[in-house]
């Protein structure tokens, strides 16, 4: 059957109610090709990054806890120094220039100058008044218990013991990859339902997975991926539930009890890897509930299509998950609510558009700065609402942006007005990890809907760009890392003293920040760099967004 050529909208095939025809060993070659990848890169990672830092340690200094004193009381083991389990051994510190990597960081050594090293490594010299043989804890404040509790979520920690317990902090990173590699399966059964274009599937799974931030935190022990994987896992699994009650089916489910268990506990242990992902817990909830309903409500107060049984087992892990976490904050605090003394606190209201404009353009930790390719999701988002030529779309379309949009946006505006909305020590684009994934949905239909020289050339530039930087975090994982300081983004810096026609160029000029005043601009605010860039931004995202072509779909 011919569809005919439509002057003014893009023609789209009609939704089905069955799931996408997905042949079995797709999934599977999607993980093992991922996997791969991230195992290839593991040796580099470990050689270079050690020891773990950032927030790392502390995650492992409670593991350790669990494993070895099966309790939460971490003063033992900072007393004994238990952090020098997973520090470089004394062979390692005697490599030449070991851990030297400079401000900027523009060596490709082994090793980092950072807290927890060890103290009695024979012919190794240490900068002096640095503290760098202690690990100075992050222990949470306030606590009515006796001893010292972490501040950090206690989710990855329980998930990281069993592969700390068999291979050490090898064995966790390893572990975080091939969660990664899970992550992408997801990825792209997220854009294969929404297109059912195996090409445009691999493509989106292809960028997702391999450039910032995704690359980066398949190596760390942050929750960041973890908190993605549960995210976009739970939310496909309610999408393909709700899209039966938009087509007037409720009675067909494509969540078995196994599914529904599996969803259930997604969402409750989101808050468990930090308390900052009950925001996302409850959406999701939400999401289960409304999700898919017409415009009026059904006579039914639960959705339609899942049995009680199903009912029971998605509440069960929820339930219990939720029990234990506010048993657990009213044992510690005194009150069911999360600490916010254990955490920087947030800025007044006006600041968030700032704050959300330097999630996306700051030079250490701007999104689009590291994957331009981004901002085709962002034109994707904006032709959501817009009507195709069947009903059925039109309606799962803007669905999915509502959902998408109540789902991401509380948890987003939180960490904008975050007063370190950066994530401080840590690669870029940290705390939006875990709702990017839901942006192969948008993107996945910008690739099937987007046409014309101006696209080519944008995706050229932007695959070269997203690609290039991605090759030098693998080269020099040292490049991922910034910090809250006066100097430009480390990778600029990298740049100037690696590349000879940019020598001191000053770089740091010609990009924005939005978290210090850096001194190559004299201190002062980069208004006219944040300007361009976003500027910028602007007339790309108007020149994708006329750039959808007229389709002639063959059904």
């Amino acid at each position: 059957m011919k569809v005919k050529e439509l002057e003014n909208e893009v023609s789209s095939p009609p939704i089905s109610l069955e799931e996408k025809p997905v042949r079995w060993w797709e999934p599977w070659l999607a993980w093992l090709l991922a996997g791969l990848v991230f195992l290839v890169f593991v040796p580099n990672i470990l050689d270079k990054l050690n020891p773990v830092t950032g927030d790392e340690p502390f995650y492992l200094m409670t593991t350790i806890s669990l494993l070895e004193d099966h309790d939460l009381d971490e003063s033992n083991n900072y007393a004994k120094r238990d952090f020098t389990k997973f520090a470089p051994t004394c062979e390692q510190m005697r490599k030449p220039s070991w851990g030297y990597v400079g401000d900027p960081a523009v060596w490709n050594v082994s090793g980092l100058l950072a807290p927890g090293l060890r103290d009695n490594c024979a012919g190794v010299e240490l900068p002096e008044g640095l503290g760098l043989t202690d690990l100075p804890p992050h222990f949470t404040k306030n606590e009515r218990q006796t001893g010292s509790y972490t501040k950090h979520g206690l989710g990855l920690s329980f998930l990281i013991a069993p592969s700390y317990a068999l291979a050490g902090r090898a064995g966790v990173v390893i572990f975080i990859a091939l969660l990664a590699a899970l992550l992408g399966v997801n990825i792209w059964l997220l854009a294969f339902e929404t297109t059912g274009n195996r090409r445009v599937a691999w493509l989106v799974w292809g960028l997702l997975m391999f450039s910032t931030p995704m690359l980066c935190y398949a190596f760390l022990i942050f929750p960041a991926t973890p908190a993605a994987l549960l995210v976009v896992y739970s939310w496909r699994r309610l999408r393909l539930a709700a899209r039966a009650q938009q087509l007037g089916q409720p009675d067909w489910q494509p969540n078995g009890p196994f599914r529904a268990i599996l969803i259930g506990g997604c969402i409750g242990l989101l808050p468990w890897l930090h308390s900052v992902y009950l925001a996302l817990s409850l959406t999701l909830v939400l999401y289960w509930l409304w999700g898919g309903r017409k415009a009026t409500w059904r006579k039914e107060l639960l959705p339609g299509g899942w049995s009680p049984l199903n009912i029971a087992l998605l509440f069960l892990p929820i339930i219990l998950s939720g029990g234990l976490f506010v048993a657990y904050y009213i044992w510690l605090y005194g009150t069911p609510l999360p600490n916010t003394q254990d955490h920087a606190g947030f800025a007044p209201l006006e600041q968030v558009p700032l704050w959300l404009v330097g999630l996306l353009f700051d030079q250490k930790y701007g999104l689009l700065i590291y994957g331009p390719f981004y901002l085709l999701a962002l034109v994707g988002l904006s032709r959501m609402w817009k009507p195709t030529s069947a009903p059925e779309e039109t309606a799962a379309r803007r669905s999915d942006l509502i959902w998408m949009t109540v789902v991401a946006a509380p948890y987003t505006l939180i960490i904008a007005d975050y007063l370190q909305w950066w994530g401080e020590w840590c690669p870029p684009a940290r705390y939006l990890m875990p709702v990017l994934p839901l942006l192969a949905i948008p993107l996945s239909l910008a690739f099937c809907e987007l046409g014309g020289r101006f696209f080519k050339i944008f995706c050229g530039a932007a695959a070269v760009w997203t690609f290039s930087i991605s090759a030098l975090y693998m080269y020099n994982p040292h490049l991922m890392w910034n910090w809250q300081s006066n100097n430009p983004a480390i990778i600029l810096s990298w740049l100037e003293y690696n590349v000879a026609f940019l020598e001191n160029a000053g770089l740091g000029r010609f990009f924005p920040s939005y978290v210090t005043f850096l001194d190559v601009n004299n201190g002062q605010p980069a208004w006219a760099a944040g300007c361009i860039w976003a500027g910028i931004g602007i007339l790309i995202g108007v020149g994708l967004a006329r750039s959808y072509r007229k389709q002639k779909l063959t059904l």
